[in-house]
């Protein structure tokens, strides 16, 4: 029966992500995460940033980065991925960011086996945003390669109107195997309780 119910997950969300156009679906062959969840019927807006015909190494990173947010969006948001769902983090992630996100989930359940009527550090709020419920809107705001790393600018939006809050985050990349990936967030997020400087110091942070 359980076998059955991941198969019927797995087919629910390869129907999604697929219908939806996102090539993450294609990055580097990801598996899919057999028992996420989508986090909703509401999409998240993301806007592609304007880059000169022949800047590929920008648009690639780019294209990474935007496809990452849709791809986080539809799997959830909310504290680290769990182990099925690194399966889709790892096309995307480079080895030490995911294997810091794996150390980080061993010591959590490390804390959960210790403290059982505490609430465990990183299972709530966004680690790849300023902003703990994650951006509603997304869009690339400047894109810098420099050799075999490059830095995207996001600029994020939660909610709509003119006091939705907005703010701007960095993704810094490097290249492994000749591809894109992910090495950090940089988060720029100016608010009082607004994640502060960078996810690899959050995922190495005490507990």
């Amino acid at each position: 029966m359980t076998s059955l119910k991941n198969l019927t997950t797995g087919v629910v969300l390869v129907a999604l992500l697929t219908g939806s156009g996102c090539s993450w679906w294609r990055h580097r062959h990801a598996a899919p995460a057999e028992t996420a969840t989508p986090a909703g019927d509401a999409a998240l807006s993301i806007a592609p940033a304007a880059l000169p015909p022949d800047g590929e190494d920008m648009r690639a990173a780019t294209e990474l980065v935007t496809d990452f947010y849709e791809m986080r969006h539809r799997l959830g948001r909310t504290g680290l991925p769990d182990e099925n769902e690194m399966k889709a983090y790892r096309a995307f992630l480079c080895p030490p960011l995911a294997a810091a996100m794996d150390e980080a989930r061993v010591r959590q359940r490390a804390f959960i086996d210790a403290h059982p009527d505490e609430k465990p550090p990183l299972v709530e709020g966004d680690l790849f945003s300023s902003l703990f419920e994650g951006p509603d809107a997304v869009s690339a705001a400047g894109t810098n390669v420099q050799g075999e790393g490059a830095r995207v600018t996001l600029a994020m939006r939660a909610g709509d109107g003119e006091q939705a809050p907005h703010w701007k985050d960095e993704l810094l990349l490097d290249r492994h195997d000749g591809i894109w990936c992910i090495a950090d967030v940089e988060y720029r997020g100016d608010w009082p309780f607004a994640n502060k400087g960078r996810l690899t110091e959050t995922l190495a942070a005490p507990f």
